[in-house]
């Protein structure tokens, strides 16, 4: 008698990292959904995957920009929702915790706080008008440790 393994399809999801330094968010310039300019997180990436990335892929996808980020720091899981922006694919968001803002240096990048994002909300992507208030959140809570230290 045979017997069949049975293989989860793999899945399109999607890997967003926010760079954070003293209580702020790193955003870039980004054509939007709707083919606008929105500021948003410099890293996203789509993987095909059958469940959480790996801390290599996270690795992997960090790596990639590199040249951007003048920093060891390893990139941290903060939550995972699904997006109704991107068809309702999973979105595994990190944070990258940043010791200077020197650290990172993205063509037309700049640090701003929650506050901005949910004051000026067609400035930013729709996504990060959803993740504002936590990405804030885990930023001034990060800033909190290291001044601790």
């Amino acid at each position: 008698m045979k017997s069949t393994v049975n293989i989860p399809p793999k899945t399109t999801s999607i890997v967003r990292i926010a760079p954070i330094c003293n209580g702020r968010i790193y955003v870039v310039s980004h054509p939007s959904e709707d083919g606008k300019i929105r500021m948003d997180l410099p890293i996203e990436e789509t993987i095909e995957q059958t469940s959480i990335p790996s801390v290599r892929t996270i690795h992997k996808i960090k790596g990639k920009y590199n040249r951007h980020i003048s920093s060891s720091a390893s990139p941290r899981f903060c939550v995972q929702y699904r997006s109704e922006f991107h068809h309702g694919s999973t979105v595994y968001l990190y944070i990258l915790p940043l010791k200077k803002e020197s650290d990172i240096h993205f063509l037309n990048g700049t640090f701003v706080n929650s506050e901005e994002i949910a004051s000026e909300p067609k400035k930013y992507s729709s996504n990060l008008q959803k993740e504002g208030e936590l990405l804030g959140m885990a930023a001034e809570l990060w800033a909190d440790y290291l001044n601790k230290e």
